[in-house]
């Protein structure tokens, strides 16, 4: 499992983070290794599409078992680094697997949207590529911080997931997570879209960080440019937002699992 990371610093106003492809990586904090002291004004954070934490062969089942192996890789580089925030797409969990069978020991409070028919509805468009099972994201945030943190209600057609995070010094900020199927089209990328209008327009916050999987790799982000409508709306909807792209090049190799 590749493993990737980086350091979310809030002096700016808002900042979006989102991967190309699959990946993404910016620097770690050096005191990741500790949650660090109260009143901190930044926030470590992991991302990781896991491509499943349950077996391939279990994923159409009601009450699959866990990939222990990924599972243990996972709480190993968790325990080691300690990140203030857990980000993954990709988990394939069902409802009977518990948020202490993910990361154990309670050392992270566990906010989940694993697939499903409200969240990732019948494509018409593509019946032939359409997946049931599979997809869903997670957003954990360390126990030990002493922030206040809630989920923040989406009705979004899509697998996006949002919390508020209030930090000691009363900052408040948005982290989000989305998991976008590369066959999906317009009507998806208008939800996505939308979402992030209203978390932006509602919740009164300034900061804004975005962290998923959005299969758009034809975009060229340094030129803020795409090859087709679907692309352009979601460089559109991104810079209306005020948001910036932190990834520049895919960090996601086809050769690499």
């Amino acid at each position: 499992m590749a493993l990737v990371r980086f350091l979310c610093d809030f002096g700016t106003d808002v900042l979006w983070i989102c991967t190309i492809n699959a990946r993404l990586i910016v620097k770690f904090h050096p005191s990741i290794k500790n949650p660090g002291p109260q009143g901190k004004t930044s926030l470590t954070v992991f991302y990781q599409n896991v491509q499943g934490l349950i077996p391939f062969s279990h994923l159409g089942k009601q009450h699959p078992m866990l990939n222990d192996c990924k599972v243990l890789e996972l709480n190993h580089y968790v325990q080691n680094y300690v990140p203030d925030i857990v980000i993954l797409n990709e988990t394939w969990l069902k409802p009977s697997i518990l948020d202490s069978e993910i990361l154990a020991n309670g050392t992270y409070n566990i906010f989940r949207l694993d697939r499903c028919p409200e969240s990732h509805p019948f494509d018409v468009c593509n019946p032939k590529k359409f997946r049931k099972n599979g997809g869903g994201v997670l957003i954990a945030v360390n126990s030990q911080l002493h922030v206040t943190s809630k989920i923040v209600p989406l009705k979004c057609v899509a697998e996006m997931l949002a919390i508020e995070i209030i930090l000691e010094n009363n900052t408040k900020i948005i982290i989000a997570t989305c998991y976008r199927v590369g066959t999906l089209g317009l009507k998806n990328a208008n939800e996505i879209v939308t979402a992030l209008r209203v978390l932006l327009r509602k919740n009164s916050v300034k900061k804004l960080i975005l962290a998923g999987d959005f299969n758009l790799p034809n975009i060229d982000w340094a030129n803020g440019t795409g090859t087709s409508t679907l692309e352009n709306t979601f460089l559109d909807g991104f810079a209306e937002c005020g948001m910036i792209q932190c990834v520049r090049e895919p960090t996601h190799k086809k050769t690499q699992f």
